[in-house]
């Protein structure tokens, strides 16, 4: 390895320790944020919900755009300065629609970010998962980190600190895009654009994309509503923020020994046991929010409900979008599962949340993870490479 390339995979790192960082802050802690604000449930669900809506679209217009720019990290750049500028507006909003403009705002900036990132990570590393997973991980140390730490500060101080302490994370990515040195040619849009449409007709494709539709919607009462269901249960926040750090702590495990769990299964066959896995997780917080233990058990099970899932699924992607697709399959693949199986995940959490309670609604969160399991093993046969 060149010390050029060690040095962008140590920006790339720092760029995923960064993002993942300000996921920390979002994820555990904007629901209890939006809340202290004074918005109810369906409230706070209909926010969320906004804000994965971004998701689904603005992925795929900056991938659009892509011909525009020279390279990806050019679009991150642009990004990644316009996203702390609109998040700025946080402090005049007042009132549900002014803050849903703001995250909607700040949203399609930020949510841009990442696929370009992926893009860019995977064509350093030549698409080895093994490889992408060390890259990978120190975005669940950032997680970690920030969640211990605003755990245990949001116990000592008022949550209304959040957004300042989101916004120097947003500079702090800014900043880290002038360290990394990564370029690609734009590509032929006319050429790209049919076989794009002709690859999103594979029935392999149409199964990929509805496995993660079902994935992030099943994640829906864990993104928008964990917290507050704890909160519930008489946890402090540091418990809270415990929790969530644990869940990301088996996913930093298993990134880091990726190789290991490869040697014994296939990635479908990974994908298949991951699925179950999630069902299992969600059942235990629905029936047995009471017990620690059980919680603890649920929160490791993040290492295959999301760790595990998104390493096959990233590795999926320039498999079933080859031949100069792998950009625009990358913002698809994004766009599916955390913006629209995100925005449907959290607005129905939102909607069924105080009409049935939260057991009930992680409940038909397995199921919908179920549903994922069976897409997953009728349509997506496609057997690749670890």
């Amino acid at each position: 390895m060149s010390c050029a390339e060690a040095t962008t995979r140590r920006a790339l790192a720092t760029f995923y320790f960064l993002f993942f960082a300000l996921v920390g802050c979002i994820l555990p802690f904007w629901g209890l944020y939006l809340q202290n604000l004074g918005f109810n449930a369906e409230e706070i669900g209909g926010l969320l919900a906004g804000f994965s809506t971004i998701r689904i679209i603005a992925p795929n217009l900056w991938a659009h755009w892509a011909g525009y720019f020279d390279s990806p990290l050019q679009m991150a750049r642009l990004a990644g300065a316009m996203a702390p500028l609109l998040f700025c507006l946080i402090w005049l909003a007042d009132g549900f629609w002014q803050v849903l403009l703001v995250m909607l705002g700040y949203g399609f900036f930020w949510s841009a970010m990442l696929p370009q990132y992926e893009v860019m990570t995977m064509t350093v590393i030549a698409n080895r998962v093994e490889d992408y997973s060390q890259i990978r991980l120190w975005g669940s140390v950032g997680f970690v980190i920030v969640v211990l730490l605003l755990g245990t500060l949001f116990d000592m101080v008022h949550i209304n600190w959040l957004p300042v302490i989101m916004l120097l994370l947003m500079l702090a990515i800014l900043s880290n895009t002038y360290k990394i040195s990564v370029s690609s040619k734009p590509k032929d849009e006319k050429k790209t654009d049919i076989s794009f449409f002709g690859t999103m007709a594979s029935p392999a494709v149409i199964a990929f994309l509805i496995v993660n539709v079902l994935l992030q919607v099943s994640h829906g009462p864990l993104y928008t509503f964990y917290s507050i269901y704890l909160d519930q249960y008489d946890y402090s926040a540091t418990v809270i923020g415990g929790l969530w750090a644990l869940g990301v702590a088996a996913e930093v495990a298993l990134f880091w020994k990726i190789r290991w769990f490869l040697a014994w299964l296939s990635l479908r066959q990974w994908l298949l046991l991951s699925l179950l896995l999630t069902s299992v997780r969600w059942l235990l917080i629905a029936w047995m929010p009471e017990s620690w233990l059980v919680l603890v058990l649920a929160q490791l099970f993040h290492a295959f409900s999301f760790a595990m899932l998104h390493a096959v699924c990233i590795r999926y992607v320039p498999v079933l979008f080859p031949n100069g697709l792998q950009e625009r399959g990358q913002a698809l693949f994004s766009a599916a599962g955390f913006g629209l199986g995100g925005a449907l995940g959290a607005w129905t959490s939102g909607l069924l949340w105080e009409a049935l309670g939260g057991n009930l609604v992680f409940m038909l969160a397995a199921l919908s993870s179920l549903t994922a399991l069976v897409v997953a093993w009728k349509g997506l046969n496609v057997e690749i490479q670890n």
